[in-house]
């Protein structure tokens, strides 16, 4: 059986995809003015505020159709609608038995992981700290491979944890 590597994609039991409509709503009225800008009267006089209308329509209309193409959709926490995090650490070695020590109540980080040259820390977690799983991986042959089992903990314990790790590693600053 596969170990469940965080580094490659997301426990689905607890992460959905949303789609954000105020971005929408502000995206479809950011292409209606840069569109209505192209179909205003010219100008009769010498400036070049024709120029500046046309380039600030440009602009408007590409900075929408990027918004609804690409920022539309994102990744939250099942439960509350938090978005999702995603945050690599590397893990020294003069680390490692702090990190250890604070990971010993979620899970075990077995002695011979000790042994390997570059560990990292996977943390997915919501914004509003309700959610956080994590896995320590090992960098070998150009792959990351798992070193321990994938570890999610939610409400209480997920804020204590993710404090936790604040305190101790200044993860989140």
């Amino acid at each position: 059986m596969e170990i469940f590597n965080l580094s490659k994609s997301y426990p689905t039991q607890d992460i959905r995809k949303q789609t954000h409509l105020s971005l929408i709503v502000l995206s479809v009225g950011m292409l209606a003015v840069g569109l209505s800008l192209f179909f205003l009267p010219k100008s009769q006089s010498e400036s070049n505020m024709n120029a500046l209308r046309i380039i600030l329509g440009i602009l408007l209309t590409g900075a929408s159709l990027y918004f609804l193409g690409f920022r539309t959709r994102y990744l939250a926490y099942a439960e509350t609608g938090s978005r999702i995090y995603k945050r690599h650490f590397n893990c020294p070695k003069e680390q490692l038995s702090r990190l250890r020590e604070h990971l010993a109540d979620y899970c075990s980080l077995p002695e011979t992981a000790l042994e390997k040259n570059r560990l990292y820390l996977v943390l997915v977690h919501s914004k509003d700290q309700q959610y956080a799983a994590f896995q320590v991986l090992s960098y070998a042959s150009f792959l990351y491979e798992p070193v321990t089992e994938l570890c999610c903990l939610k409400g209480k314990d997920a804020s204590t944890f993710l404090q936790k790790l604040h305190a101790a590693h200044g993860l989140f600053d």
